[in-house]
């Protein structure tokens, strides 16, 4: 079966041939630096004056915005503050503009003295270049130049993140790189498109923060949420090169159309505007729907009243950029009205999508297929489209996570084919089944990035949405799915916590980024073991006592090493600090404690209270006051006793058995625990092989497969001759029926419906193939378990008739596999305790 093969995919397939694929995110800018490093540089200023910035009013708004944004950056790294104008004039300038809407630009390309070839047409291209004798009575020009609006802004505000202000300057009130002068180097520079076309972030569950937050902070007059907060939001999603949002709805929360301002600013700032899977047609219904004005919500009873509903909408915002989602669901996040069977369901989805489209040509463009559409088959909608015959292949297929990280389908053949495309709906935050994690953000880096670069393998290229809670705390995973939607090839798998860092180097400076990034990546990883707002929901297999222990242990050493380096802080420093770093680690720390270290309990609540009216009344002058809430949705009322295992048999080794010669694992107990990533040796398929993921797994590695469009193997004789194998040296003192217990993560096959597999022997002995639990009903309680968990656990039975060396061997049988842990014992425990043994490798 022909796959195409992305970015992603290629960097693969090079690392296996022993090439090195990209280390960081790619660059984005000139280098800026204090002191001219050639003669050729630029300098934006010098002798405490700094250059006009030119740009022409006829050019889109978002220019201008961008020009005055700009020269407020300028000020903040050297207190020299440029003027902004119209008119070019002076020794040196720089230059602002867009091709075809920028008269100075336009001069320059007629001239020949610039040269836009390289980004002209492009989507969301920009470049920077010096040109000598722009103008009459000009010497130079360092001119930015997009091929449209937003690569204009982009272009912008790329400088002033090299310049030295963080994207998260007025968010995290990170504090901006200080210079007297300022000279940009390494000109001319062309960006790379984007290689996701609309990327953006889903404010959402915003009760406890975003909402009360811009409520009383921002927009008083209205006491909501309104356009002073949007305007934030829209300046963050360009600084972050993002072009898409899906804005706040909760109950409760304004419609953000209900204030025309809103629609009109997000034009201004060049945003493309959309909405909820469950929000068809820029539609908010918890504000919007009036049933007295339109009657039912149902499209078999009221099909007229809705279609008029949704029509409204486009007539008013048809004018603006948006992404326009299609179908229907109920009023909030329900399953659409009109009962009747899944196959008349579907049928109707159909229906209402054709009506749907036949307003966008009346509204918008009669050339439908070039208007942005999505459809996301979100939860009960899922099954649905899998009954749908004729969904029209323009409109973009925004396939959803299952709201815990793991994307629960991926276009197959066919459906790569479509002109629409596909996108990806994903989750940092989430209220819902099994359990809610609004508080604080704690996916790890690495399973977004295995999760989108895999959807992005299959053709998932023309949106990646991100549901980010109230913004904060999620700032750092933000950045890093955003840096990720514009270059999915800067992640190979080992270089995680090295894109990681590039942010907080950024931020934080070289000298620290090192400790920051590796005490977030110790973070990343507790947490993936256990959400702190899980810790407070029992486990079908809890906690052993020592498991408890040295999980209580493990946070106090992380909350030393960042207590360490707060200590050493400058004072600028110290919010940003607190706001990315202390809280979340501090809070998740002692939520670890107060369930897991007896009689802690009030203590720890007590502490975590005073962290947050820190974080909402000290920090930046009282600046988010109502954002941070430790009890979103009612938390603290959901938390139960956690019942803490006292079966220690498998837990405390007594055992060591004497070292079998060439063996890397040792049994110990009656079991061999290995870490996947500790492999003896590595064999190759003939298309595939196994990779190692940093940031994976619980002890913070995993053994995944590259590239992700591998062929299955589903046969002995397949997987013996093309599959990729892991080997495992193995010393066993006793001879028997051994099990072969395999930890794996959650995921979803990339075959649609069929389980995710991987295959076993041992020495000689023919693959075994296993399949991991498969469901995709969020009520099934082996997922919700293994979703809480971030584990999915299967086992293989195997004889073994003499004692000594062996070879255990794990095969790749279905792409997108991600093994974790690997334990043999002859125990016949039911499960071998939360965390598991300690790994008994040969020492």
């Amino acid at each position: 079966m022909k796959r195409a093969i992305k970015f992603s995919v290629l960097a693969s397939i090079l690392a296996i041939a022993g090439f090195t694929a990209p280390t960081g995110f790619c660059a984005n800018a000139p280098s800026v630096s204090g002191t001219p490093q050639n003669p050729s540089d630029f300098p934006l200023v010098r002798g405490g004056l700094a250059v006009p910035i030119v740009y022409d009013n006829a050019d889109a708004k978002v220019v201008g915005m961008a020009s005055h944004l700009f020269a407020e950056d300028v000020q903040r790294v050297s207190r020299a503050m440029p003027v902004v104008t119209n008119a070019p004039g002076g020794s040196d300038v720089v230059v602002i503009g867009t091709v075809g809407h920028s008269a100075n630009v336009d001069e320059l390309i007629a001239s020949g003295k610039l040269n836009v070839d390289a980004i002209k047409g492009g989507w969301e291209r920009y470049e920077i270049q010096v040109v000598e004798a722009p103008f009459p009575n000009v010497a130079r020009a360092l001119v930015i130049v997009g091929g449209d609006r937003r690569g204009t802004a982009y272009g912008v505000f790329s400088l002033s993140e090299a310049m030295g202000v963080s994207p998260w300057y007025w968010w995290a009130d990170v504090p901006p790189r200080k210079m007297s002068e300022v000279y940009v180097s390494s000109i001319p520079f062309v960006s790379d498109a984007p290689a996701v076309r609309y990327r953006g972030i889903f404010i959402n569950d915003e009760d406890w923060g975003f909402r009360p937050w811009a409520a009383k902070n921002l927009d008083v007059e209205s006491g909501n949420v309104g356009p002073k907060a949007y305007a934030k939001v829209f300046e963050l999603l360009l600084r972050l090169r993002a072009n898409y949002l899906w804005p706040a709805m909760h109950p409760g929360t304004h419609a953000f159309n209900s204030n025309s301002e809103d629609a009109k600013l997000a034009d201004d700032y060049a945003i493309v505007m959309g909405s909820s899977h469950c929000e068809q047609m820029l539609r908010n219904n918890i504000s919007e729907w009036d049933e007295k004005t339109f009657g039912e919500y149902n499209f078999v009873t009221n099909p007229d009243g809705v279609l008029k509903y949704w029509e409204q909408r486009i007539r008013e915002n048809g004018k603006f950029e948006n992404v326009y989602t299609l179908g229907m669901r109920g009023i909030h996040d329900g399953a659409m009205p009109g009962g009747g069977t899944e196959r008349e369901k579907a049928a109707r989805l159909q229906t209402i999508i054709a009506d749907q489209r036949d307003m966008i040509a009346r509204n918008v463009s009669a050339n439908v297929a070039a208007v942005p559409q999505i459809f996301c088959p979100y939860k009960e909608v899922l099954p649905l489209y899998r009954l749908m015959t004729n969904l029209q292949e323009d409109v973009t297929l925004v396939w959803p996570d299952d709201n815990f990280g793991y994307i629960r389908q991926f276009s197959n053949a066919s459906e790569r084919k479509r002109s629409g495309g596909a996108g990806v709906y994903y989750h940092a935050s989430y209220w819902g089944a099994p359990h809610d994690y609004l508080w604080l953000c704690s996916t790890p880096p690495a399973l977004i990035a295995e999760e989108m670069t895999k959807a992005f393998d299959y053709g998932a290229d023309k949106v990646w949405m991100l549901n980010v809670g109230d913004i904060k705390p999620a700032e750092l995973d933000i950045e890093f799915f955003l840096n990720l939607a514009r270059n999915p090839s800067a992640w190979n798998g080992t270089n995680t916590y090295d894109l990681l860092k590039e942010q907080i180097e950024r931020d934080f400076g070289a000298t620290r980024a090192t400790e920051i990034t590796s005490i977030m990546a110790e973070y990343y990883r507790l947490n993936f073991q256990r959400k702190p707002e899980h810790i407070g929901v029992p486990a079908k297999v809890p906690f052993s006592e020592s498991e408890a222990g040295q999980r209580v242990e493990a946070w106090k050493a992380l909350v030393a090493r960042v207590d360490a380096v707060k200590s050493g802080l400058s004072a600028d420093l110290s919010d940003a600090f607190f706001e990315l770093v202390d809280y979340p680690v501090t809070c998740a720390a002692l939520q670890n404690e107060k369930f897991l270290a007896p009689g802690r309990r009030e203590s720890a609540q007590a502490e975590i209270d005073r962290l947050t009216d820190s974080y909402n009344n000290r920090i930046a002058g009282g600046k988010w006051r109502s954002m941070m809430s430790d009890n979103p949705h009612e938390m603290h009322r959901n938390e139960r006793t956690v019942v803490v295992s006292t079966n220690e048999d498998l837990a405390m080794p007594v055992q060591i058995v004497a070292n079998v010669n060439g063996a890397d694992f040792t049994e110990d107990n009656h079991c061999v625990v290995m870490d996947a990533a500790h492999a003896s040796q590595i064999i190759p398929g003939k298309e595939a092989n196994w990779r190692r993921i940093v940031g994976l797994g619980y002890d913070g590695k995993a053994m995944g497969i590259s590239p992700n469009t591998a062929a299955t193997q589903v046969t002995a004789e397949e997987i013996l001759s093309s599959s990729p194998c892991l080997q495992y040296k193995i010393g066993l003192n006793e001879p028997g029926n051994w099990r072969v217990l395999v930890r794996a993560l959650p995921t979803f096959s990339v075959d649609t419906g069929k389980p995710q597999r991987y295959a076993v022997g041992i020495d000689d002995e023919r693959p075994q193939i296993v399949s991991l639990p498969l469901s995709q009903d969020e009520r099934n309680s082996t997922w919700q378990e293994n979703v809480m968990r971030d584990a999915a656990l299967t086992a293989s039975t195997h004889n073994i008739a003499e004692s000594g060396l062996h070879t255990l061997k794990i095969w790749m049988v279905d792409p997108g596999i991600v093994i974790d842990t690997i334990m043999m014992d002859t125990t016949g425990a039911a499960d071998p305790g939360y965390v598991w043994p300690a790994e008994t490798r040969h020492k």
